[in-house]
């Protein structure tokens, strides 16, 4: 036998009864249906039950109507015109009859007891069972509504009553066994009955206990509880989007779960199937081919650490403190009597080694009422001095790890509080219980978002990395047609997701904080502008940071693809906890001071800083340096041709090509700087070699670099790009004399760079044509370590060194080696 339970989602309408009616019927076995009351029901009827209490005679009038009118609509859906729907619909009118009089008898006398609030708020679930019932009979079931105070015994504990279990077990077993043999009971959630037979209730959310209750009286073979989510979470979805559903979780987990703010389950619902070792499963009634989560005493989700990461906002921390607490009996004792006293439930406690602090967490509501409960209980000691504060920091949240996983399991914590402090969280509290099962801390309730985002992110519990492109050029536009071509592969064979959420130009970005789709990312490759896809103005670089930070993750990449000084903004983007990964050489070769402070940041925060293209393209250049250095040899000197641009043009004036022909093929075919003159003033160079310069220790300025450009000072002045164009064939004579004069001598032209611990050069040089860097064709790049450890023989790296595809290639490489990390 099959357990149902409905939620009030499922069951909002005479339209949702009917596609519940559905779901069941395609589950053909015999079920028992446990139901909610229809949506915001349960919330109206206390609401009128206040409103009768303070005589507001017109607003209850106002719900009242309402609540007729929803349910005569969901009467008239769920049946057609004829005999049953005037019976369906003199159901209805009975138990509104009922709920005008005890209203009515609350109004004359403004008294609201717990007994009359039991009765009017059991009305919601009694309403909906006779429609759902009627719902389930429309789709060719027969079905019949069964109250549960037949049912479910309980005590006289009006507002959460406790349950009878051996009474309620043999009344069940008699009254739905032999009915579920033809019908499908549907019963109603929530209430039972006490010894007199007054309507009680099981407290909030009751109606998921009451299912878990019937499954275990009858045996179940499982109990499905549908909602409106598609199982347990990793994370609340509206603070992590990229949150997803548990395949299985444990009974236990979804105890912690429930209790630290998961509103999938209500934290009584497992007691009754544990005992019997039911499994429970969760799903989403909207999406009922989702297969939901399990929850069961052997769950085999393949995810065995931290599962989930979950909150409850609105908290309060009341925090006694004073040395007189020191080894004395019974503080905690008669600290906590105090809040029983008070009716005030306490969530999580934390206390000092030295028993000089205990800080407890309350609903945020309840903290005064606290602080005045515990100061009354330690009035003698607060006054000769033995306490010296009894105070409240109100609003906070409990961020809490939750999985059987992490039992034994080395470095938890670690993990957790790294998060927690790239994301810029402070930690009010700490506790962990011995079953190691739950990790909870104390935030400020503002930090709330950001330190689940940063602590889900941690956990690898999903592996998105988020890219903000910086640029709209060829390299940008070239780097997102590889991230979508590339999509299927990553997630198939690595498991792995990238997620563009902004490209910008220099005046509109595009920006979506839950992804940009692939069709408008496949348009910005094309070049459409951003605002033609739904972008707007650009922010200016605060700004921008501002909005980009409050989307509370840690795991976002600025993938800087333009040739604008954005130094600064590297600076500040790491600061707000985001890993860079830059094509861009001019932040690296800007001022001494603010490249320092580049790298400090990253250091200090533990964030990613890649910049591998920066003067290799797509040649592990920089990697084998950092390799090098690591690994404690010594740089003796590095030199070679780090411009494929400068490369194809000399190769091209090694064929007889004229100098303004070769600067306008390498212009064409996208190997230049944006604008060629940073190429052919050796600007582009001087900047790769200052970067190389200045990772192996030299505290080296743009000015110590010796440069020599090949373009004379008023080519370099002219106002545009074009200008400069039409002017460079003044340069071929000279230049075609100078490739001549080396191919007299067995040379040819290469623009060289070379450092040294004492100099950084670069400019045009004659060299032997069997020489490494002689052999060079085309846009190729040449590096030569020559270090302690390869000083015979040096290391060569040799491969393309221009062009936007192989430089896209070489950040999608340090995009992937940053997402494989923070994944």
């Amino acid at each position: 036998m099959l357990v149902h339970k409905f939620g009030g989602t499922s069951v909002g309408s005479g339209e949702r009864m009917q596609a519940v009616a559905r779901i069941v019927a395609a589950n053909r076995r015999p079920a028992v249906v446990v139901t909610s009351a229809m949506s915001g029901v349960t919330d109206g009827l206390i609401a009128l039950a206040r409103l009768a209490q303070r005589r507001e005679t017109a607003a209850v009038d106002a719900r009242f109507a309402a609540l007729r009118l929803a349910h005569v609509t969901a009467a008239e859906v769920v049946t057609a015109p004829g005999a049953d729907r005037e019976a369906l619909l003199r159901v209805v009118r009975d138990l509104l009859l009922e709920l005008d009089q005890v209203l009515h008898g609350v109004r004359l006398l403004q008294e609201l007891s717990p007994r009359s609030l039991d009765l009017i708020s059991s009305l919601g679930e009694r309403l909906a069972a006779p429609l759902l019932a009627a719902a389930l009979r429309q789709a060719g079931l027969a079905a019949e509504p069964v109250d549960a105070r037949d049912v479910i015994r309980t005590d006289a504990h009006f507002g959460a009553a406790n349950v009878d279990l051996e009474t309620s077990r043999l009344l069940a077993r008699e009254r739905l066994l032999a009915l579920a043999e033809h019908v499908v009971p549907v019963v109603t959630g929530f209430l039972a009955a006490a010894p007199d037979g007054a309507v009680t209730t099981l407290g909030r959310g009751g109606s998921d206990y009451s299912a878990a209750l019937v499954g275990a009286f009858l045996d179940a073979e499982a109990i499905w509880i549908w909602t409106d989510v598609d199982g347990a979470m990793t994370a609340d979805p509206r603070v992590v989007p990229e949150a997803r559903v548990l395949e299985a979780i444990s009974y236990r987990e979804a105890a912690e779960m429930a209790y630290f703010g998961s509103k999938v389950l209500h934290p009584s619902t497992m007691i009754p199937a544990v005992h019997q070792d039911i499994p429970i499963r969760v799903r989403n009634t909207f999406n009922p081919d989702a297969p939901g989560t399990l929850i069961t005493s052997r769950p085999k989700e393949r995810f065995e650490g931290v599962k989930t990461v979950t909150s409850i906002a609105g908290m309060a921390m009341v925090t006694v403190e004073g040395r007189g607490m020191i080894g004395v009996p019974g503080v905690v004792g008669r600290l906590f009597s105090a809040t029983a006293r008070a009716g005030i439930s306490v969530y999580m406690i934390s206390q000092a080694s030295s028993e000089q602090n205990i800080s407890f967490l309350v609903p945020r509501t309840e903290g005064e009422r606290a602080v005045a409960e515990v100061s009354r209980e330690f009035e003698l000691e607060l006054a000769r001095g033995r306490i010296d504060r009894v105070d409240v920091q109100a609003p906070v949240g409990i961020l809490a790890i939750i999985g059987e996983g992490m039992r034994g399991t080395p470095g938890v914590s670690q993990k957790l509080f790294t998060a927690l402090g790239r994301g810029g969280v402070n930690v009010l509290a700490i506790a962990q219980g011995s079953s190691e099962l739950n990790v909870s801390v104390v935030v400020d309730e503002q930090d709330l978002g950001r330190a689940v985002g940063a602590v889900h992110t941690r956990f690898g519990l999903t592996r998105t990395t988020h890219v903000l492109l910086l640029g709209r050029g060829l390299i940008a536009r070239t780097l997102l047609k590889q991230l979508l071509g590339a999509k299927e592969r990553l997630s198939r064979d690595h498991g792995l997701r990238l997620s563009v959420i902004g490209v910008t130009g220099q005046t509109e970005w595009l920006f979506d904080p839950l992804g940009i789709d692939d069709e408008r990312l496949r348009r910005a490759s094309e070049g459409a502008p951003l605002g033609e896809l739904g972008g707007a103005a650009r922010p200016a670089d605060a700004e921008l940071l501002e909005q980009v930070a409050r989307t509370r993750r840690l795991d976002i990449v600025l993938v800087d693809a333009t040739a604008a000084e954005t130094g600064p903004l590297h600076e500040q983007a790491l600061v707000h906890g985001l890993h860079v990964v830059s094509a861009n050489k001019k932040p690296l070769a800007g001022p001494l001071p603010l490249y320092r402070a580049i790298r400090q940041a990253a250091a200090a925060r533990g964030l990613d800083y890649r910049f591998e293209v920066t003067f290799g393209a797509g040649l592990p250049v920089l990697s084998t340096l950092q390799e090098l250095l690591a690994t404690h040899d010594r740089i003796i000197r590095i030199s070679g041709c780090f411009s494929g641009t400068l490369g194809l043009i000399c190769s091209m004036l090694d064929e007889g090509t004229p100098f303004s022909r070769a600067v306008a093929v390498a212009r064409e075919r996208g190997f230049t700087e944006p604008d060629p003159r940073d190429d052919l003033s050796g600007m582009d160079v001087a900047r790769k070699a200052l970067i190389i310069a200045r990772e192996i220790g030299l505290a080296a300025e743009m000015q110590d670099v010796a440069r020599e450009a090949l373009v004379p000072p008023d080519l370099m002045a002219l106002p545009d790009v074009e200008a400069f164009m039409a002017r460079l064939p003044e340069l071929d004579a000279a230049f075609a004399a100078r490739a001549a004069a080396a191919a007299a001598a067995g040379q040819v032209l290469r623009y060289l760079a070379e450092i040294t611990a004492e100099r950084v050069a670069v400019g045009l040089t004659a060299v032997d044509r069997g020489s490494a860097a002689g052999q060079l064709t085309g846009p190729d790049n040449i590096l030569v370590y020559r270090t302690e450890r390869y000083d015979e023989h040096p290391l060569v790296i040799r491969g393309p060194g221009a062009g936007a595809e192989v430089t896209a290639a070489g950040v999608f490489g340090d995009l992937l080696k940053v997402a494989h990390r923070v994944g």
